[in-house]
């Protein structure tokens, strides 16, 4: 083996950048020069793609706006696309839409545009901390980039319509590649919980609920998962559990209306004989099935944490937003004066 063969990618780049002199006429021709000579290495791929982005940002801006202009007409289209998905589905016509995305989804895994490598794996996050979760719950050991395709809603969509169709596992395998890009979308997540749920899965249903609680971090989210368990619990006839969990959700969403004509429901089927579960009984059930009662610790904490630092660092739009999620979870008012501090 070589030594240029036993180099990292690391190593490499240190030696390719040292090299750089600043004028762009000079820098640009090497790149390119150096990615043809490392095309083959066992970190070409990674090579070319870092070269690829230290040429862009030696473009002159022209340039630039040019290329952002086209990969945004690319996006623009995708997003059109997306947005007449969504239409058609309001209008039930779910063959028509699944038509269209099918064909979206063939496009974008044809053009293949972000694969992982071996230093840098690429994620599309629709919120920062949906991307602050990821990093705390993977603790990804590669380079996290982002990639500009919006694969999970594509997915999403995807997905959806394949659970309007009847064809579950398909939906399963669809909603797993919009999780792939997205590991920490609730949306995502609650979409493919909900098939375990129409398949009567309720065991998976149950389990994939509790995996959920670790990323749900609005109020809804929160308030969906104890939904989830109060299902759970009325096909199990554990109705104590059930009231429980549904009054839980009530804290968390008031409004929603599954919630209470479910509560109705339990008591018309046990003529009103099930009392709600005490704090002390609630605690027994959240022990027992491992349940959170409230938001997720890791989930308070994080937002909580990054709000203060943002705060001490002078980034009061960033520090309202972390602690807005917190606040969100908890109505604490220590938090609420905090951001009217800010």
């Amino acid at each position: 083996m070589s030594e240029k063969d036993q180099e990292s990618f690391h190593q490499i780049m240190d030696k390719i950048t040292s090299k750089l002199t600043g004028n762009p006429d000079e820098d640009i021709p090497y790149l390119n020069q150096q990615s043809k000579m490392y095309k083959d290495h066992k970190y070409g791929t990674e090579i070319v793609r870092a070269c690829g982005r230290l040429v862009f940002d030696l473009l002159p801006e022209d340039k630039k706006q040019e290329i952002t202009r086209l990969v945004n007409n690319r996006d623009t289209g995708i997003q059109s696309t997306l947005d007449e998905v969504k239409f058609i589905i309001s209008k039930k016509d779910y063959t028509k839409a699944f038509e269209i995305i099918e064909a979206l989804v063939k496009q974008v895994e044809n053009d293949n545009l972000f694969e992982d490598d071996e230093v840098s794996e690429y994620r599309v996050f629709s919120e920062l901390f949906e991307e602050i979760l990821y990093l705390f719950l993977a603790k990804p050991q590669k380079d996290v980039r982002h990639a500009n395709v919006p694969y999970p809603d594509i997915y999403y969509l995807y997905g959806s319509l394949l659970i309007e169709l009847e064809r579950y596992s398909d939906a399963k395998a669809a909603l797993q590649k919009g999780l792939r890009w997205n590991p920490t979308s609730f949306t995502i997540t609650a979409e493919y919980i909900e098939i375990f749920k129409i398949t009567e899965d309720y065991e998976n249903f149950f389990q994939q609920t509790l995996k959920a609680f670790k990323i749900a971090f609005k109020p809804k989210q929160l308030a969906r998962c104890y939904r989830n368990l109060g299902y759970y619990f009325v096909e199990k006839e554990l109705y104590k559990e059930a009231i429980g969990c549904y009054l839980f959700s009530q804290q968390y969403e008031a409004d929603n209306l599954n919630a209470q004509s479910e509560l109705y429901m339990i008591q018309t089927m046990t003529n009103n004989q099930t009392q709600p579960p005490t704090q002390q009984e609630m605690d027994t059930f959240s022990e027992k099935y491992g349940f959170p009662l409230g938001p997720d610790e890791d989930v308070f904490g994080l937002s909580f944490t990054y709000g203060n630092q943002m705060m001490k660092n002078g980034q009061n739009k960033v520090a309202r937003y972390f602690l807005s999620i917190a606040y969100d979870l908890t109505g604490d008012r220590e938090i609420r004066e905090l951001i009217d501090s800010l």
